[in-house]
């Protein structure tokens, strides 16, 4: 058996350890198996910089039960949450899992019914006022069908699951009730798990540290932890270069957004007041940190509707390498263990986007890079 987990531990904590746990106590019932982990690697679905670099996420990932973990390209983890489900998804398809094991607030049982409802035309007729009033896609959800407004891991596991269910029926879903603090919280409380956010925002205060491995709070202390607002500078400059003629190509932006954006970024004195000036109804802080960073990046239409049939591992378990070969042989995906001039024209966008990465994180370049083994 084979159960994927799509993943982006920003940092790797207990929570996701204890999704990884439940993993392996399937794969135990089911006479044993693998599980394989497609990861954001320097940017996240939400549009942040990761706050620790890819390889090391992984590393802790591995030590922690994942038996092998695969880099989810820029233009598959910085995307709306239907795009970033059919990337990540389609890869782990053609890794060949049996089962896609992720976590959420409410129960899965409620996910037939709201897939049902969203496919009546009555229901499509309300989506398409919504969208003309401004409202985002987690107030559609909750305004149709009745659900809390803070439930971002059930919204996303819904894009998995209306991805499975039309494109990939042979994977079964397995959700695992989300436990402790709610995703988004900032605090820190005494809970059994804190959220990554709560943990990247406190990262000075000790009291993280029993959430963590002590090898990812080596990582976290001595790491050079960036955000995207490091990157507001040169964001800023970006836009006045590019101008309102070369903003539309960027992806994501339509509607005469590159006018908003254009106009605010004249008025704003930092990242997150450029935020706060674009942000509308319609356009949540979420979208725009993402549209914000393909500026910053130069991700055109062009470059993030490539289809990906080859990605770079980061971390295998020792004994597992063998999953490499496999995978490769089927001929539907390829594995690369390290960047050549040969193989490097397939990672063009990415190597880009681990440059600029690196102009604050700076680690290793990423030809210098190969798969770890833990």
């Amino acid at each position: 058996m084979r159960i994927g987990v799509i993943s982006e531990f920003n940092p790797f904590h207990n929570g996701h350890k204890y999704l990884i746990d439940k993993a392996k106590e399937i794969l135990l019932q089911n006479g044993g198996g693998e599980i394989i982990s497609v990861m954001s690697e320097f940017f996240t679905q939400r549009g942040e910089a990761a706050i620790i670099d890819g390889y090391k996420r992984a590393e802790c990932a591995v030590e922690s039960g994942v038996d092998l973990v695969i880099a989810l390209p820029y233009r598959a983890s910085v995307c709306g949450s239907d795009d970033f489900s059919e990337n990540a998804i389609s890869i782990l398809d053609k890794c060949k899992i049996d089962m896609l094991i992720f976590g959420s607030e409410l129960d899965s049982n409620i996910f037939a019914d709201i897939y049902k409802k969203e496919y009546s035309e009555n229901i499509k007729e309300k989506v398409i006022s919504l969208t003309k009033k401004g409202y985002s896609y987690p107030k559609i959800m909750a305004e149709l069908f009745d659900l809390p407004k803070d439930i971002p891991n059930f919204i996303l596991g819904y894009s998995y699951y209306k991805y499975i269910k039309k494109n990939a029926p042979h994977i079964k879903i397995k959700v695992v009730k989300r436990e402790g603090q709610i995703l988004n919280k900032k605090e820190l409380t005494d809970e059994k798990f804190l959220s990554a956010t709560a943990i990247r925002k406190n990262i000075n205060n000790k009291n993280i540290k029993k959430y963590l491995s002590n090898q990812m709070y080596d990582y976290l202390i001595n790491s050079n932890n960036i955000s995207e607002e490091i990157f507001y500078k040169e964001l800023k400059y970006k836009i006045l270069s590019l101008g309102k003629k070369g903003l539309k190509d960027i992806y994501d932006i339509s509607e005469g957004l590159e006018n908003r954006i254009y106009e605010k970024n004249l008025i704003s004195s930092s990242y997150e007041e450029l935020i706060k000036n674009i942000k509308t109804k319609r356009y949540s802080e979420k979208r725009i940190k993402r549209i914000l960073l393909h500026i910053l990046l130069g991700a055109t239409y062009k470059e993030m509707k490539q289809n990906i049939n080859e990605v770079r591992g980061l971390c295998v378990k020792s004994e597992k390498t063998y999953l490499i070969r496999e995978i490769n042989k089927t001929g539907n995906i390829y594995i690369y263990q390290k960047l050549n001039k040969k193989n490097s024209k397939f990672f063009d966008f990415d190597i880009k986007v681990s440059r600029i990465y690196n102009i604050y994180y700076k680690e290793k370049d990423i030809f210098k890079r190969i798969l770890r083994r833990a």
